[in-house]
């Protein structure tokens, strides 16, 4: 079968055109690129033909006309068209027409091949024909002799054993067309496909999965009765056959379902794209963004993420599209409360500091583990002792008996009363007090026909409460971005989130965004990670998909380095060199990281280089973003997590040690001083390792 990239609009879709689609998708091999009602620009002009059709030998543009009969005038430029009432009524040739459309794609091509700084090498063969699917064989016969014989074809025509022999008539010569050549067509017919030099520092052109994404229909994704063997052309672009879906297991009582949301969860339309780091996950929702606000003018679309900086980056990429709009969760969240309550934010951790002494939970367990349970059953929903006591819990690491877990949530309600005294609420509280506002009907739900999450791995339970009563019920679509390989915050399966995932995911295996040797290094830290691997089995059902190192499209540069150093000043005086350096070199100081695990190695990085105007942050700050270069310092301070750390502590450190790992284009430099980590230990075979003492 044709792959069919993008979709006819239900609304405004002729029967013919309907038709045509389909005998194109049965009828030609998957080695044919489809595209429904692709614009065509040159100019001022615009031209929608009802399909590009990209051969392996050449590329064909179709015109569908549904016309069912014809009166007797045909000449070279007009025809009379008789209606299904008898009524005659005069058209223009449809040949010239779509002849037209023909150059204007002609010389599209030329100019996308200059964007790219790329050399055509050599005119791809181009053709066109007008379909007629209603017409009886005597009316086509009839054109043909008028307008040229290879240039009209009827339904017959479409059939598999002609209608590739009918396609390649069409053209004036023939050719097996370059892998290259193919990639320019797919930026020329689809403009959704290109990337240029702003958005992502080189331009370029995404490829055959990805931009599938991005142009699929928003009722397509639903779960599949069956898993399809994969097809040659899905083994060549590396795509994963989706699992077969089973019953989801009923929600568990921190997220029973009210009715809206029920009706939500069974009409709204999901995607999952799961990918490794710097496979283009946030340029696919951009783009799925940009294409959805072109498509659907009347939707109104919401783009979602945790971090800050993302999310200004999201919106740069978004400006100028009016129907979206793009905010962090808790933004959102704090928009949506204006009017409803007064609420004044505060975090558990310094309320822990202060009075967790006074509790044995304290002594039993320590803070940081108490303020991340604190933590957890916020994100969760449990609204009561009861709730937290007969939960399973995961991914601690340590079995909490029952009389633990009565020594914390006496902590829990003693925060609590705190907090009703002062009038204030926890940060975590904030997606409850929306929620309730939505249900005493005080706030607004339904107003979004489309969210779309990026780095959706960092969403809580929760909080995907609130997205689910903010999706129009009736026919919403929720498109979520993630890597459980970068969930440096927190962890939840989509069972967990109450979100159908199963049967509606795909994968970007292919890590464009970094060199080959960089990412090779990065992905030595999570590869025998076993409680990723397990979580994500768990998760899918299914052995987790790789990352897909050796395509062609991964780049090659040098080996990352790592560098050891006697003390905190010799290692800045390296970095403050570099630094200078790259500066003199013409590398842009907003692409230079300098990052630490640290906020307090990150307050001593600021003093050591101030006045640089470089990115500086902790691993924890940059994530989503990318930069040419980054710094990695004092790499001795990972995986100093005090005492003996679980299985759990080191594969949350490992995904953040990972995740700062993948955020440079080009280069990655490494610094510590005294022993590298245990844990990283087997990085070193992947860098170049320098002893600077």
């Amino acid at each position: 079968m044709a792959q069919i990239i993008g979709y006819l609009s239900d609304d405004l879709a002729m029967h013919g055109e309907k038709l045509v689609l389909k005998q194109l998708q049965e009828s030609l091999p998957d080695s044919y690129l489809v595209y429904p009602e692709c614009p065509l620009r040159s100019g001022n002009v615009e031209r929608y033909p009802d399909f590009v059709v990209i051969a392996p030998y050449g590329v064909i543009i179709l015109e569908v006309k549904d016309w069912v009969g014809l009166g007797e005038k045909v000449d070279a430029y007009y025809v009379d068209v008789r209606d299904g009432k008898g009524d005659i009524r005069q058209e223009k040739n449809p040949v010239n027409q779509v002849r037209e459309c023909a150059r204007i794609l002609a010389s599209e091509l030329g100019r996308v091949a200059d964007r790219l700084g790329e050399a055509v090498p050599g005119r791809a063969p181009w053709g066109y024909a007008v379909v007629f699917p209603n017409l009886r064989y005597t009316m086509i016969s009839t054109l043909r002799r008028v307008w040229g014989e290879k240039y009209i074809l009827g339904p017959r025509d479409l059939e598999k054993p002609t209608v590739e022999a009918k396609l390649r008539a069409t053209l004036p010569r023939c050719r097996p067309l370059t892998s290259e050549e193919i990639r320019l067509i797919r930026a020329a017919v689809n403009p959704t496909a290109f990337i240029d030099s702003a958005t992502t520092k080189r331009a370029g052109v995404l490829d055959s999965e990805a931009e599938r994404i991005t142009v699929e229909h928003p009722r397509t994704a639903t779960p599949r009765k069956e898993a399809g063997k994969p097809t040659a052309a899905q083994l060549e672009l590396n795509v994963v056959p989706e699992p077969a879906v089973t019953p989801a297991s009923p929600p568990t009582s921190a997220d029973a379902m009210s009715p809206l949301e029920h009706k939500l969860v069974t009409n709204m339309a999901v995607r999952l794209i799961r990918g490794t780091a710097g496979s283009g996950k946030t340029l696919v929702l951009t783009r799925r963004a940009q294409y959805l606000s072109a498509q659907q003018p009347a939707w109104r679309l919401c783009v979602l993420t945790f971090n800050n900086a993302l999310a200004h980056s999201l919106e740069a990429s978004l400006h100028g599209f009016s129907n979206v709009k793009v905010s962090t969760f808790h933004s959102l969240c704090k928009g949506l409360l204006k009017g409803y309550t007064d609420y004044k934010p505060q975090d558990v951790a310094g309320w822990l500091r202060a009075n967790l002494r006074h509790f044995p939970a304290g002594a039993d367990m320590g803070s940081e583990f108490v303020e991340q349970e604190i933590r957890w059953i916020k994100d969760m929903g449990f609204a009561d002792r009861a709730m937290y006591l007969e939960a399973e819990r995961h991914g601690r690491g340590r079995p909490l008996s029952q009389a633990q877990r009565q020594m914390l949530y006496d902590v829990v309600e003693a925060y609590h009363k705190y907090l009703a005294k002062q009038g204030f609420c926890d940060w975590g509280d904030i997606p409850y007090l929306v929620l309730q506002g939505m249900q005493e009907g005080r706030i607004q739900t339904g107003m979004y026909d489309a969210i779309l999450i990026d780095e959706a791995q960092d969403f809580a339970p929760v909080w995907l409460k609130v997205v689910k009563y903010l999706i129009n019920p009736e026919s919403g679509l929720l498109f979520l971005c993630d890597d459980p390989s970068q969930s440096i915050y927190r962890y939840y399966s989509w069972q967990e989130k109450g979100i159908p995932v199963v049967g509606r995911t795909r994968w970007l295996r292919i890590p464009y965004r970094n060199t080959r040797e960089i990412y090779q290094a990065a992905y030595e830290v999570i590869r025998r990670d076993e409680v990723l691997q397990k979580q994500l089995e768990q998760e899918l059902g299914s052995a987790v998909v790789q990352p897909d190192i050796a395509n062609s499209f991964v780049r090659s540069g040098p080996r990352p380095e790592v560098r050891c150093y006697a003390n905190f000043d010799s290692e800045m005086l390296f970095v403050e060199a570099e630094i200078r350096r790259l500066l003199q070199d013409g590398v842009p100081a907003a692409q230079i990281a300098v990052l630490h695990r640290r906020t307090s190695g990150k307050n001593r990085l600021q003093q050591k280089l101030r006045g640089l105007g470089v990115h500086i942050d902790t691993f924890h700050g940059p994530k989503g973003l990318e930069f040419d270069v980054v710094f990695m310092t004092e790499m001795h301070e990972t995986f100093n997590l005090g005492g003996e750390p679980t299985p759990e502590e080191l594969s949350e450190e490992r995904r953040l040690v990972y995740m700062a790992m993948t955020r440079p284009r080009q280069r990655l430099c490494m610094t510590y001083i005294g022993r590298w980590p245990e844990p990283l230990r087997d990085v070193l075979a992947y860098v170049d390792h320098i002893d600077c003492r």
